[in-house]
């Protein structure tokens, strides 16, 4: 589905992704983790095209993608919700949600089963974005990211800042995205707990390199929380 081979990335002149290479299969759920400031979202960020990538490949589907503009990667199926989630505070929810529709040319309409995932939206439709609550954001900026039904959906840090309740229907929404619509999930985060309880296949990234990695079921969680703290 997504593969990044021997990738390098920079912010300006410094190099922050060293060599780096991992895989997203088709129909998982892939969680990378690691302490802040470890260079996940700048991995994220160079998947959509938003840092220079100067070495290595971004394999979509087989296809290598590093050298397209962001809008073009977008058209070719990748949902991603930043971190800060970059909603439009002046627009309304539903015109948030509609926004997503740009992906696919400004085609069609919301689908029905954005609003039953995300049951407070239809609620708050014509209210501004900028009003809603933090963990009310997060599930419209998802629910923007999945309008134009993605192959690959991309989240970084999606449980940033959003009390525990919030957290577990962000969770079930992504699970059923997952399962019922067959959506492949990129995930970075910090919850240890939510990564285990949502992965099937776990990264852990240390200084911009992979340091280890597994499906999730085989992976010993204290191990992994020791990586995420020394």
């Amino acid at each position: 589905m997504l593969k990044v081979e021997n990738l390098d990335s920079y912010y300006g002149e410094s190099k922050v992704i060293d060599n780096l290479s991992l895989e997203v299969k088709k129909g998982t759920i892939t969680c990378l983790i690691g302490r802040n400031g470890v260079g996940k979202s700048t991995t994220l960020k160079s998947i959509m095209g938003l840092v220079k990538t100067p070495e290595g490949k971004i394999l979509l589907n087989g296809k290598d993608i590093i050298k397209m503009k962001t809008y073009d990667r977008v058209k070719l199926g990748i949902g991603y919700v930043p971190q800060g989630r970059d909603i439009f505070p002046q627009m309304t929810v539903q015109e948030n949600l509609e926004l997503g529709l740009q992906a696919i040319g400004g085609k069609g309409s919301v689908p029905d089963y954005i609003y039953d995932l995300f049951p407070i939206l239809p609620k708050f439709a014509k209210r501004k974005g900028g009003d809603l609550s933090g963990g009310q954001q997060q599930q419209l900026a998802i629910a923007r990211a999945l309008v134009a039904n993605p192959n690959i959906l991309i989240l970084d840090e999606p449980t940033e800042g959003i009390q525990p309740s919030i957290i577990e229907d962000i969770g079930t929404a992504i699970r059923r995205v997952n399962k019922e619509m067959d959506i492949t999930v990129f995930i970075v985060e910090q919850y240890l707990d939510f990564v285990l309880s949502i992965s099937d296949y776990l990264y852990v990234m240390e200084k911009g390199q992979i340091v280890t990695h597994g499906r999730t079921a085989d992976m010993d969680a204290a191990e992994v929380q020791k990586l995420m703290t020394d």
